[in-house]
This record gives structure tokens, sequence and C-alpha cells, in this order.
């Protein structure tokens, strides 16, 4: 099977989503609007960063970098937002 043209991109695209996912914990709004988009920019980056691992590439390390700060992000917006959440609501 032919390397896609756009993988190295790719690769590079998910490794900057996951560092934008990072920059969101430090620059997001305090309150519960900036916890979900904490969560929010965490999922994309997430997602976007496990299906950039799916294509073959010599960059592939950089997606999968992406994908660990996009998961181990997604893990902590999600913590925080159901704390956020659950002082709301009590």
């Amino acid at each position: 099977m032919d390397e896609p043209s756009g993988a190295p991109v790719r690769h590079l695209a998910a490794l900057v989503a996951g560092v934008i996912a990072v920059s969101a914990v430090v620059w997001a709004p305090a309150g519960i609007v900036g916890d979900l988009v904490m969560l929010v920019v965490a999922v994309a980056a997430l997602l976007f960063a496990t299906e950039a691992c799916r294509h073959p590439g010599p960059l592939r390390w950089a997606a999968f970098a992406g994908a660990l700060l996009g998961g181990l992000v997604t893990i902590a917006a999600a913590g925080i937002f159901l704390v956020a959440l659950a002082r709301i609501l009590s």
C-alpha cells in the first residue's frame, strides 16, 4: 500500500492538537464554561490524534505523542469538569 502524501502533515497536526489541548488547560476561562471548553478541546485533540495514528509514516511518533497529550488532558479535564458540575448541582 502506498503511503498517503499528507501523512506527515497529519502527524504533525496531531502533535500540535495535543499541545493546544495542554495550553487550553492554562488559558481557559474560569468557571464551568472554561472547564467545558477544556474538555471539548481535549477530546477533539484525542480523537484527531488517534485517527492520525492509524496512518503510516516517518512522523508517526508525533501522532502518538499528540494522542498521549490529548488523553492525559482529557482525563484531567473530565475530572475538573465533574468536580465543578458537582459543586453547581449540590
